[in-house]
């Protein structure tokens, strides 16, 4: 773990704080946006997002993101945690899967979506397709059970929190709602230092940047498409 822990901190170490945040905020254009947020630590989910990127290729790009950064953590880890790191790459698509699984239309991204277009058509592929069954699968891939299990149990245990209260907020309180899970799972990547549970807490970290960046990136490539 010594090696996955450095890494790992650097990597945190390099993450966005919420001055960084609050000066990308001010940048009102897609394209001074994009500018500013790739002369950031941020800079590295940006690979395939261009400057005349639309929704769909942002959603796009930044699922990749996404899954390139868990199996890069997976890689880091040793060998016998590697595959319940890699089930975290499965999340990003929990929405889609279980719309699909729902009969609903594809959006018009998924076809290319190299993992979601080998579900187009095979129903079975689609899951899991609930948090619950994801869950379930997660805990099936943890080699040990002991305090290992106990410290990722309290983390799912926070975050499950977290979205009940989420559920139920107004959409004014949402950003203070996440700005308090970044400070528990902060609080959980030093406490859990040195264990397979830093891992899980650094990728939810890593989790709340990226879904920061989808909203401000989605929020101005939408308002540049719907002006005049």
């Amino acid at each position: 773990m010594e090696y996955a822990q450095a890494r790992m901190q650097a990597r945190h170490g390099a993450r966005p704080d919420e001055a960084a945040w609050q000066r990308l905020g001010g940048q009102s254009g897609f394209a001074a946006y994009l500018a500013a947020a790739r002369a950031s630590s941020l800079a590295g989910w940006l690979a395939g997002i261009g400057d005349e990127a639309g929704p769909h290729e942002i959603e796009l790009a930044l699922r990749l993101r996404w899954r390139e950064a868990v199996h890069e953590t997976a890689r880091w880890l040793p060998a016998e945690w590697a595959d319940a790191v890699r089930w975290c790459a499965a999340l990003v698509d929990l929405p889609a899967r279980s719309w699909l699984a729902g009969g609903g239309e594809p959006p018009a991204w998924a076809e290319r979506d190299p993992v979601l277009a080998a579900c187009l058509g095979a129903p079975e592929s689609l899951l899991p397709a609930t948090l619950a069954a994801w869950l379930a699968d997660w805990r099936r891939r943890w080699p040990t059970g002991g305090e290992d299990a106990r410290r990722l149990d309290a983390i799912a245990a926070g975050v499950a929190a977290h979205l009940a209260r989420f559920a139920e907020l107004p959409p004014a309180a949402a950003g203070d709602a996440r700005r308090a899970l970044a400070r528990d799972a902060r609080h959980w990547f030093r406490r859990h230092a040195q264990s397979p549970a830093a891992a899980f807490a650094y990728l939810l970290l890593l989790a709340l940047d990226l879904e920061r960046l989808r909203g401000e990136l989605l929020l101005r490539a939408l308002g540049r498409e719907e002006a005049p």
